[in-house]
């Protein structure tokens, strides 16, 4: 009987350790910032340019869930990529770079890959530039898939919404007050509720 060969991996130096936490809290600290902008510039497209009001807005969060969760479970195709191919949309980041030039975000993802300590610090902090245009991606999804908006109408909102961004300069403080006040559409209110439904409480 073949004894089975063991394979001790280094241990991680603690500067690398301590970069890779710094990179992951950075990327929740972001996506909280980002959703918040996200989601409120797009109800307010909505609810201006489309007449949307309370219950609508409200079925657009478990919408945009529910697209997350779907192409989360399967993590062939980025969220990016999957809006190109079905909505004919390609996101740039703030520094204008197209998703087809960062290679997670174009090709099928290698799940079987073992990345190094050094690839996965790399790959997190590329990761932190994208995540609006994720999230993006899930609500222009989700509107698509979900409420069957074609292609010219999903464009027209992305245009709505960055105008929105640009209004606000970006501020998710502003932008949810504005949602509040405009919309009249508690944003934070119902986050928080998602939440405790998701933690079952």
């Amino acid at each position: 009987m073949r004894r089975r060969q063991v394979i001790k991996r280094k241990p991680i130096p603690k500067f690398l350790a301590k970069a890779i936490w710094e990179a992951e809290n950075d990327i929740t600290v972001e996506g909280s910032k980002q959703l918040d902008i996200v989601m409120c510039s797009s109800i307010l497209a909505l609810n201006r340019y489309w007449g949307w009001k309370t219950d609508r807005l409200s079925k657009l969060l478990f919408l945009q869930q529910e697209i997350w969760d779907e192409v989360g479970a399967d993590n062939d195709i980025s969220m990016i990529k999957l809006l190109d191919e079905e909505c004919d949309i390609e996101l740039t980041n703030h520094e204008g770079v197209s998703y087809k030039d960062v290679i997670y975000l174009n090709a099928e993802i290698d799940t079987g890959k073992d990345l190094s300590p050094y690839e996965w610090l790399r790959m997190r902090q590329n990761q932190k530039k994208w995540i609006e245009c994720q999230i993006m991606a899930c609500v222009f999804l989700a509107l698509h898939r979900k409420e069957g908006w074609g292609a010219k109408r999903v464009k027209e909102l992305l245009d709505h919404a960055q105008a929105i961004k640009e209004e606000f300069n970006y501020d998710p403080k502003l932008l949810c007050e504005a949602v509040m006040n405009e919309a009249h559409y508690d944003w934070l209110g119902q986050l928080k509720e998602q939440e405790k439904e998701e933690k079952g409480e």
